[in-house]
């Protein structure tokens, strides 16, 4: 199945896939709310941004270069900057998932810490014949349990899809543009 995913790539010279776009002139790749920024300051459109993620999450660990089409001619000096705005934009994505991925290490830390207090004051509370306490004792550890649980569920619910994107992010961002 990989094989025929990648057969929808060219290839360069060297064998890396190219990952095309075709658009009519550079303006286009960027939001239009911000219109007044220069390239390197501007979001690119979520469409566009789908898409290489898309598509380099596709070919995997293949490597890649990113081929901008344009129909109306560019300077040296634009497409420099559209470059450059790449580079940026990306490396910016990758400060936002790092930023995600530390709160959700510390939420697992405060659930993991809460948990294991919780299991401490279970079995420092000595057995109680009456049936609230004993309640009371069941429901810590219970609640113990929970969090231990929860602290699990973020890391492997949450995390690696962040890691997974990280490392896409950071595969666009040190690629190869060329604008054609």
């Amino acid at each position: 199945m990989q094989n025929t995913i990648l057969n929808r790539y060219d290839k360069d010279e060297n064998g890396n896939l190219i990952i095309k776009i075709y658009t009519t002139k550079i303006e286009n790749l960027y939001e239009d709310y911000d219109k007044k920024s220069t390239f390197i300051k501007k979001d690119l459109k979520e469409d566009l941004e789908n898409y290489l993620e898309e598509s380099v999450a596709e070919i995997a660990d293949n490597s890649f270069i990113i081929n901008f089409n344009f129909d109306e001619k560019s300077s040296v000096e634009t497409q420099n900057r559209l470059k450059v705005s790449i580079k940026e934009y990306f490396e910016y994505l990758q400060f936002l998932e790092k930023k995600k991925m530390s709160e959700n290490l510390r939420n697992s830390l405060i659930f993991i810490s809460l948990g294991v207090a919780l299991i401490a004051i279970s079995f420092i509370i000595p057995a109680q014949e009456k049936f609230i306490l004993k309640i009371l004792t069941e429901g810590v550890t219970v609640g113990a349990w929970v969090c231990l649980w929860e602290a699990m569920a973020i890391i492997l619910v949450n995390w690696l899809p962040l890691k997974k994107r990280l490392k896409i992010l950071k595969k666009i961002s040190n690629a190869k543009i060329v604008c054609s």
